[in-house]
């Protein structure tokens, strides 16, 4: 039985979430799934000012989202994995944007690692929490440094029939 189809998986911004993403390329091989990896970078302002010249906003964003597209083409070339990755570069608030990008293209899955605001690390961060409540399709958060087995799994299911 194939469960999941297409996989969304989004990298954090200043983390090392390698492990996470080596889970999510082995559940799309063993799902036969397509597996997305996609990066979400804040909007830039509209005009951009360096040494007293002006630059266009579409100059600076083209040339960060095409840094950022590397680094990820990079990241998934690292992985010895049977199956096509693709990668994608989002502008705006990181929970809004993934939500779209599952809406546009009927992802089954988002995986991502986990925001630590405080408490321990006991607490998601609270676009975490958007992402949770929000998102149309079943989210996986995983610990930042997280082993390769889990000891347990924390799952929230809505019995709600309605």
């Amino acid at each position: 039985m194939r469960r999941f189809k297409d996989i969304l998986y989004v990298v954090a911004p200043d983390s090392d979430d390698r492990v996470a993403l080596e889970q999510a390329a082995t559940l799309a091989n063993n799902n036969q799934a397509l597996l997305t990896v996609v990066q979400v970078i804040d909007k830039t302002p509209s005009t951009i000012k360096v040494n007293g010249h002006t630059l266009s906003t579409e100059y600076f964003c083209e040339k960060l989202v095409e840094e950022h597209h590397h680094r990820l083409q990079a990241l998934v070339a690292s992985l010895e994995q049977k199956i096509e990755i693709q990668t994608k570069v989002l502008i705006g608030i990181a929970f809004l944007e993934i939500i779209r990008e599952v809406l546009r293209n009927q992802r089954d899955l988002v995986i991502k690692t986990a925001e630590s605001d405080g408490l321990l690390d006991r607490v998601f961060g609270g676009g975490d929490m958007h992402l949770l409540r929000k998102c149309p399709c079943p989210v996986w958060l995983v610990k930042p440094k997280a082993p390769q087995k889990y000891k347990r799994i924390l799952a929230a299911v809505d019995v709600d029939v309605d």
